[in-house]
């Protein structure tokens, strides 16, 4: 699917008669495969296998899930497939009961303060608002979890209930919903601090009893009822402004809905009639997918577009079912790959999997290195030296066009660039550091943390460096990933003594914290960008070889490297801008390289 959605595909069979019937016989004949960004939506022959081939995404498929305590509808939800929650609603009255999820099955947790149907969920399990609904009246009541119990905190600004729900419990959005005892249909949007609610701009059109995704700063708005009837528009919200999208395909209210921006998945309502239509959004269109088993409306969703849960629905009912799209789709792997010429660690490093580069780094008996490498996909080799050797240093940008910085031989704020030739000195950064994090290219980069646990954040323009917002936590042996104004902080140690989990993503103006690591860790590696992202290796303590994915909401375990490393290098960028490709190499003074792929499933097209 879009970035948000593991870029993987499968390859269908076709009847080529009727194919040819219908378009003609201007088919491309290739001696290789083309890829995803070519290929999809296309038909061509392999001259090398005589094959007619095509990509076409995987549809996925819901599933039956683990029965709700208690038959309910008209709830909120907040987490994950496996971390779920299920608050408020209405049984045979409006309802207080909170239930969690662990993936098989569902317990009954602390209830709410205010029984309610009709609110508003966002957050994940142990960190979630319900907000606003009916009581009745009207209320503006928002609560917050925090994985035992609800406690109230700052109210919305105004009354209302059926609205649309994005971000955390600390950068939370409401926008839309009824209010005034139900007589008037609202394009209000407010955004939530952690303590209290601020008007925003307004949704270019008012509805209720609709659903949304994402963060505060990235948000989706879709479906609903406005005063015009029922709703197929979409609005996309970047923090200041809605605007107006693609829309769904089936008008629709009452409907369940997750995910991102640029990932997210609309599921039942009423288009007339209870419908278990499903359509999936890749940041562009929409798409119908695999109907839900059970046709309804007033359900709850949470989860992304690859792993979701369909939780409730009217009649009051117990049924869940869980959406995966990820089952269809072809697992990544580690292949080995041709050893760096000098085996080295803490190395700063730049370019994609098939065009790296390896910059300077700690080698053998504890010295550092001026050596640089390059990658061309099969072999690594030698190539101009830096001008200063360091440590702990971090780069980003191509194998032709490179920025390397910082470093702890000692604490530097020395910057070099490289243009396929040579490196040349250029302005310093602001703050000497080291165990800093980097991402971007040469004219447009960033750096972020660094030692001693620094929450700074420095913006390369080409020419120099300038100050911007600090990290939520400050933290040094991180790793980072993605552009300049769209990026990700992964992991990292906050103190002497925790390496943390936590992951914060940047909008290119501020950091907002977002679904954390299953395992936490220093000297990690990433690649991807910040909505497909990928992270491997790294210390625990104990070195690691653990590998998770990264859809934009929710962070998955996968293969892990042959050889537990940590403080590696990678090369975040590749072809497809996703986290399909990369590689790992180096890290604790070893010389050892491996390539990770997510590989295409093949299947021949028949005649």
């Amino acid at each position: 699917m879009g970035s948000g959605c593991r870029s993987s595909y499968i390859y269908i069979e076709l009847i080529m008669a009727d194919y040819k019937a219908i378009h003609g016989k201007n088919i491309q004949h290739l001696a290789s495969d083309l890829d995803i960004a070519e290929g999809e939506g296309q038909i061509w022959f392999n001259t090398t296998t005589s094959d007619y081939k095509s990509i076409v995404k995987p549809a996925g498929s819901w599933a039956t899930g683990g029965t709700l305590t208690t038959a309910k509808r008209l709830g909120a939800m907040a987490g994950t497939q496996t971390a779920g929650l299920f608050f408020g609603g209405y049984t045979t009255a409006r309802t207080d009961q909170s239930e969690e999820y662990d993936g098989s099955s569902w317990t009954e947790g602390n209830n709410l303060t205010t029984a309610r149907n009709q609110l508003g969920g966002t957050g994940i399990q142990t960190a979630a608002l319900a907000i606003g609904g009916d009581a009745p009246p009207d209320v503006k009541i928002v609560e917050e979890y925090d994985g035992s119990s609800w406690t109230e905190v700052g109210d919305l600004n105004s009354e209302r209930w059926a609205m649309g729900t994005a971000g955390t419990t600390t950068a939370g959005l409401a926008f839309g919903g009824e209010e005034s005892g139900g007589t008037a249909i609202v394009a209000d949007s407010e955004e939530f601090n952690g303590t209290s609610w601020t008007e925003g701009n307004n949704l270019n059109t008012a509805k209720y009893v609709t659903a949304g995704a994402g963060t505060q700063t990235s948000a989706l708005n879709f479906g609903g009822d406005d005063p015009g009837g029922r709703a197929e528009s979409v609005e996309s919200y970047d923090g200041s402004s809605w605007t107006e999208v693609a829309d769904l395909n089936s008008d629709r209210y009452q409907l369940g809905g997750t995910g991102i921006q640029t990932a997210a998945l609309a599921f039942g309502g009423n288009t007339g009639s209870d419908t278990g239509a499903t359509e999936i959004f890749d940041g562009t269109s929409w798409t119908e997918v695999a109907d839900l088993s059970t046709a309804r409306q007033q359900l709850r969703g949470a989860g992304t577009a690859t792993l979701a849960l369909a939780a409730g629905g009217n009649p009051s009912m117990t049924t869940v079912e869980e959406w995966n799209f990820s089952s269809t789709l072809a697992a990544g792997a580690w292949a080995s790959g041709e050893d760096l010429n000098t085996a080295r660690g803490i190395m700063a490093s730049a370019g994609s999997a098939t065009a790296g580069l390896c910059i300077s780094g700690q080698t053998t008996g504890g010295g550092t290195t001026v050596n640089v490498e390059k990658y061309d996909g099969s072999s690594w080799t030698e190539v101009a030296n830096v001008q200063a050797a360091n440590e702990y240093l971090t780069g980003f940008g191509s194998n032709t066009v490179a920025l390397k910085t910082g470093g702890l031989t000692p604490g530097t704020d020395d910057t070099e660039t490289w243009d396929d030739t040579s490196w040349t000195e250029v302005g310093d950064m602001n703050t000497p550091k080291g165990n800093l994090a980097g991402a971007g290219t040469t004219t447009a980069g960033l750096v972020v943390g660094g030692n001693p646990f620094l929450n700074e954040t420095e913006l390369w323009n080409g020419t120099g460096w300038s100050e911007t917002a600090n990290l939520t936590t400050g933290r040094q042996a991180l790793s980072s990933l993605g552009t300049q104004t769209a990026a990700l902080c992964v992991g990292g140690k906050s103190d002497p003594s925790t390496r943390t989990d936590i992951v914060e993503s940047w909008n290119g103006t501020s950091w907002t914290e977002v679904g954390d690591l299953n395992t936490g860790r220093e000297f990690l590696s990433t690649a991807g960008i910040e909505t497909s992202g990928l992270a491997y290796a790294g210390n625990v303590p104990g070195v690691q070889a653990v590998t998770e994915t990264y859809d934009g909401v929710t962070w998955t375990e996968e293969a892990d490297l042959s050889t537990a490393r940590m403080q590696a290098g990678s090369t975040p960028a590749n072809a497809a801008g996703d986290n399909s490709a990369a590689i790992c190499f180096g890290g604790g003074l070893v010389v050892t390289t491996e390539e990770w792929t997510m590989p295409q499933n093949v299947e021949v097209i028949t005649d």
